[in-house]
């Protein structure tokens, strides 16, 4: 194995001990030495290490990831169960760190459509963040959806958020 190697899977040890002073510079230590395949223990680390120091010095992390490998890494997060009680605070990352999820539209609304209020709020922000706009055949995808699951969702509020991102959508079709 290679030294970076190494050290990830040093990084990943840390990350997942169960002191807090490890744990906390051990988060400190991805920002310098992480990749995208450390997301998931930065994340276990940040949110479900019950260190409060963790949780400040994990979101500093997650919110200025400068890799854009990582998009595929927490959209899977942000699609999967584990981290339910997080999604608004990881799909703030996204758009937070600026990273560039333009070419995962259908990925994000399908994470809004079984998302909570404050999720879709955050879903909502990258895609209105992205500058390219989207092929039309993706929009009207995307649109539809949302269309066919607006009947299942019984919060008034949601339905009203997801409306209007069927709205933001269609009105960013590029060219």
């Amino acid at each position: 194995m290679s030294v970076d190697n190494n050290k990830l899977l040093a990084l990943q040890k840390d990350l997942t001990s169960s002191d807090k002073d490890v744990v906390v510079k051990a988060i400190k230590e991805v920002a310098e030495h992480g990749s995208p395949a450390i997301i998931n223990h930065l994340l276990s680390a940040t949110f479900k290490s019950g260190f409060p120091e963790a949780l400040v010095e994990g979101k500093k992390i997650l919110f200025n990831i400068k890799d854009n490998g990582a998009v595929d890494v927490l959209l899977d997060v942000l699609k999967g169960d584990e981290f339910i009680a997080f999604k608004s605070e990881i799909a703030a990352s996204i758009w937070e760190a600026g990273l560039n999820a333009e070419d995962r539209l259908i990925d994000l609304v399908e994470i809004a459509i079984t998302s909570d209020y404050m999720t879709i709020v955050e879903v909502t922000t990258i895609i209105e963040n992205i500058e390219t706009g989207f092929p039309f055949d993706e929009v009207t995808e995307a649109s539809l959806i949302i269309s066919e699951h607006l009947h299942e969702v019984e919060d008034e509020s949601r339905i009203a958020l997801l409306s209007s991102l069927a709205s933001t959508l269609n009105s960013m079709v590029s060219d």
